[in-house]
């Protein structure tokens, strides 16, 4: 039982936590009400969303790839060493001479090279590494305006959404009204009862109508939420902003001038003309690898045996007298023995150290190291092709993002003058059927007309109110469109 509670105690502490890290997660994008904004909704979305996150990370990768690329050419410094225990037959490192016995042997060293000249490949990978990094910087803020539409989207969507269900709150406001008159008038016995049948159906559409808004606001506040990288609530919220009714003629700047400007601030388009010239740069370093490679090097090292011993001295021992003869001249046969000391020498050494060994035994060397590179399969050709084709695909990229931003900006110059034709005939249309429906109203309560007939007008009046919020809507957002592309601010 204790350890039931136990469990049922961490259930509840784990649910706990993770409301309060999904209500600080909204909180610390929202305001201080909880509300999400617009401008609020695209700053976080900016920081936090994982597509805008991975840019990130590769503009930091191309950063540290360049400071990979300077550092370079600075000198390579390396020290080796080693100590070993020997047992049988070995080399002496010192004196090289072949021993058999148990011996502990070192060998240590430092090694420094510089290179001098390398093809100005490491001039050029510096170069290509820099606009690289100037590229990936680019797509980080092409990222953020890829979410940023996505986030304008996602709210428009919202928006859309409550104003479609406050329509359809007030449609079905005025069916339940004027089905409570018709009850009325059938319990009076003024109308039949399938006037009241009908509204009902009436009222039953209205609700149809009003559910499918709200789920398709529940939809668009998922996607948003989504977008931000946040946990699902049901206490998200968004302003809702008053958004003014669109001029009736406003000034729609030409594609052709959107297209230039885009041309000139589009991060996208900047990012492509980088990695054109990151491609053409990259040619160059393919290049450098024909030329012969020129680098200085110097070195330092030093070895130890335990087999060696220093010398001290050499003593010179007597051990006793040895005759020998010698002839008096070279022509006779007369000769005398003479008597000559036995003298051997004997050689003092005593212990040497590790440390002794490495100063008496150390040697250095400097040196100029010349690689002229004559055959090697062909690679540096393969590689000056590759990247010949790399730069190919490169303007092949650039070419196709102009192409796609042009048709893209044509589209939504023409979106947008169609959206603004459509907003005018809808308004007008509201307006036609609202005098429409306000007279079958009358027409209706005084008998004139029976429900089926005023139905059909209150629909042509629903579905004109319902056509002008969303006429609205697109109109807003695809003049937004056209601001985003000139660097305009997208907030209402």
């Amino acid at each position: 039982m204790k350890k039931m509670s136990n469990k049922v105690l961490l259930l509840a502490l784990g649910l706990t936590m993770g409301g309060l890290g999904t209500a600080m997660a909204q909180q610390q994008g929202a305001g201080g009400d909880g509300i999400w904004s617009l401008q609020e909704a695209v700053e976080y979305a900016k920081s936090n969303n994982l597509n805008v996150r991975q840019n990130g990370i590769n503009r930091d990768l191309s950063r540290a790839e360049l400071n990979q690329s300077r550092a370079n050419r600075l000198p390579s410094i390396n020290a080796n060493g080693n100590y070993s225990f020997n047992t049988g037959s070995f080399q002496d490192p010192v004196t090289f001479s072949l021993l058999t016995q148990n011996a502990r042997t070192s060998n240590v060293s430092i090694n420094a090279s510089l290179p001098l000249f390398a093809g100005f490949q490491q001039v050029n990978q510096i170069k290509q590494n820099s606009l690289n990094l100037e590229a990936t910087e680019q797509e980080y803020l092409s990222a953020q305006n890829d979410i940023t539409i996505q986030i304008v989207t996602a709210y428009l969507n919202i928006l859309f959404a409550n104003e479609q269900m406050n329509v359809s709150d007030m449609q079905r406001s005025l069916t339940k009204q004027q089905l409570s008159r018709t009850q009325a008038l059938f319990k009076a016995g003024s109308v039949a009862e399938n006037s009241v049948l009908d509204l009902e159906s009436q009222l039953a559409t209205d609700e149809l109508n009003y559910i499918t808004a709200q789920n398709q606001r529940d939809i668009s506040r998922l996607t948003l939420m989504q977008l931000l990288n946040i946990p699902t609530s049901e206490e998200f919220q968004v302003e809702i902003p008053n958004i003014p009714e669109p001029d009736e003629n406003p000034v729609i700047v030409d594609g052709s001038q959107v297209y230039d400007v885009a041309l000139q601030t589009l991060p996208a388009i900047r990012a492509t003309d980088l990695r054109l010239r990151s491609a053409e740069t990259g040619i160059s370093v393919a290049r450098g690898a024909y030329y012969p490679r020129l680098s200085l090097f110097a070195g330092a090292g030093s070895r130890y045996a335990s087999t060696s011993r220093r010398l001290v001295d050499i003593e010179r021992v007597v051990n006793g007298r040895v005759p020998q003869i010698v002839y008096l001249n070279e022509t006779g046969p007369a000769s005398q023995t003479l008597w000559f000391d036995n003298v051997e020498t004997r050689r003092i050494d005593e212990y040497y150290g590790m440390f002794r060994q490495w100063d008496d035994n150390l040697n250095t060397q400097v040196g100029l190291s010349l690689q002229v590179p004559i055959l090697n399969g062909f690679q540096v050709r393969t590689n000056v092709q590759r990247a010949r084709l790399q730069q190919q695909n490169a303007q092949l990229n650039a070419d196709i993002a102009r192409n796609n931003l042009r048709q893209t900006i044509e589209q939504a110059h023409v979106d947008a003058v169609a959206a603004q034709r459509r907003y005018e005939a809808a308004r007008q249309q509201v307006n036609a059927s609202e005098k429409n429906f306000r007279n079958a109203e009358l027409r209706l309560q005084g008998g004139v007309i029976n429900t089926v007939d005023f139905n059909v007008v209150a629909n042509t009046y629903r579905s004109a109110q319902s056509s002008l919020v969303q006429a609205k809507y697109e109109y807003t957002f695809k003049l937004k469109v056209l601001d985003f592309y000139q660097g305009k601010d997208l907030s209402f």
